[in-house]
């Protein structure tokens, strides 16, 4: 074992600040959150990096930014090449990706605990000294738009566009593909990227979340130790985001594409990821239409009992972030039973909200959400994933503890409340993309 390995994971007594099973948060020097959890079942380290940037920062006309951005960070580096930064990686059989959503960007990877100080180093590379080169830019920006032409081709990737469209407006962000549109990326240069990468890629708007073999005033000591030359930014803050308001009236969109199947959305504004009332909808969820199963009534009864689709699903929690999300009622199916289809979706929103659902349904559904959970935090990256989510929504180091119970007090009357609170039966949008003559 060498002597970085030992550094890790010396020792059997628990840090003070990395007691067995409790996670640990800790803010660098530079402004770096950190977040901790040991877990030596394996001798194997994941970590998630993320940076406050994605396309909620864009503008308008840069479109497609951060995804192309997130896409190049490990393309080359001041130091070393992309060719000898996969090798370097894939010699000790670590895993190393990056990306750039919505909300953030950043990078993850996976490595035994050997090999990590190594591949941080790396991390490390990309996250401070990216170079985008050129050649590999130019590659990049050609496979997006050829990846943006066969997304025309695709009825459902369609569908979502024009209902996320209609669903915020063209003044928020949220109305945009994360991957941009064919104008905007083609008008993105190296000096773009540079330009996003210099501006929030610094310590103060990054957290990172560290899950394995390791103790953790250890790893807090090699971590700051790898990061401590980049500098913070003190005057820096995220550009502001607009609000978004629920509609008022009825939105519709129809598209003709000449597809066999015809896809269908239906919904309107949803909820942040902070709402107090997100238990009860993710339980309303469950019985309305989020779960595989029996569990949920739109996938049992349109497509169980009547045959109506492969795939369909509501769900008003999915997509809740930072910024609301979306009420979506889903469903693709043949163009002879559109009438049937659409009207089995928007008849079970209404009867959700009209009517309480039934105590057995409620206690079936808590089952499914309560039974299912564990399969969650089964890996170390897993359980690296959820600690950032609980940095960035606030929900507690505890949370995995507490969610059961969180689940179990949903009530029928809660159902019933939430419901009528958050869902407009009225007021949808709806988008229909297939085989949709010019009569309809």
């Amino acid at each position: 074992m060498s002597n970085e390995t030992n550094h890790l994971n010396a020792g059997t007594q628990r840090s003070a600040t990395g007691k067995k099973g409790v996670p640990t948060r800790v803010e660098l020097s530079n402004g770096i959150r950190l977040i901790l959890f040991e877990n030596p079942a394996l001798p194997m380290i994941s970590m998630n990096v993320m940076v406050g940037f994605g396309g909620r920062y864009e503008a308008e006309e840069q479109a497609g930014l951060a995804a192309l951005l997130g896409d190049m960070l490990d393309e080359g580096t001041e130091r070393q090449n992309s060719d000898e930064i996969a090798l370097a990686i894939e010699s000790v059989g670590a895993r190393l990706g990056t990306f750039g959503g919505y909300t953030h960007s950043g990078v993850s990877m996976v490595a035994l605990t050997d090999d990590f100080p190594a591949i941080l180093g790396i991390a490390s590379d990309v996250l401070q000294r990216s170079t985008f080169p050129a050649d590999r830019f130019a590659q990049r920006q050609a496979r997006t738009l050829a990846q943006l032409t066969s997304r025309k081709d695709d009825p459902r990737t369609v569908a979502g566009d024009a209902y996320r469209d209609l669903i915020y407006g063209t003044t928020h962000p949220a109305h945009r593909p994360g991957i941009g549109y064919p104008k905007t990326v083609a008008a993105l240069t190296r000096d773009d990227l540079f330009a996003a990468y210099r501006k929030f890629f610094i310590p103060n708007n990054i957290v990172i979340a560290v899950v394995g073999d390791f103790v953790t005033a250890k790893m807090v000591e090699l971590v700051e130790q790898t990061f401590s030359t980049w500098q913070p930014a003190p005057d820096f803050v995220l550009p502001a985001v607009p609000e978004v308001e629920r509609q008022r009236e009825p939105r519709e969109k129809l598209i003709s594409k000449d597809k066999e199947q015809l896809q269908i959305y239906v919904g309107h504004l949803g909820i942040r990821r902070t709402n107090p009332d997100y238990y009860p909808l993710l339980v309303m969820d469950t019985i309305l239409g989020s779960s595989p199963g029996m569990t949920s009534r739109i996938p049992r009864i349109l497509r169980d009992e009547q045959g109506l689709a492969y795939t369909t699903y509501a769900s008003i929690t999915a997509t809740a972030g930072m910024d609301p999300g979306r009420f979506t009622a889903y469903i693709g199916t043949s163009p002879g039973n559109r009438e049937k289809a659409l009207n089995g979706l928007k008849a079970e929103i209404f009867r959700i909200i009209e009517e309480p659902v039934e105590s057995a349904e409620l206690e079936m559904a808590q089952a499914y959400l309560t039974g299912s959970f564990v399969f969650n935090f089964e890996t170390n990256a897993q359980m690296a994933a959820f600690l950032l989510e609980a940095e960035i929504f606030n929900l507690g180091f505890d949370y995995l503890e507490r969610y059961p119970d969180l689940i179990r007090q949903v009530t029928v009357a809660d159902i019933a409340r939430v419901a009528q609170t958050y869902l407009d039966a009225t007021n949808l949008t709806t988008v229909m993309v297939g085989p949709i003559s010019s009569k309809d």
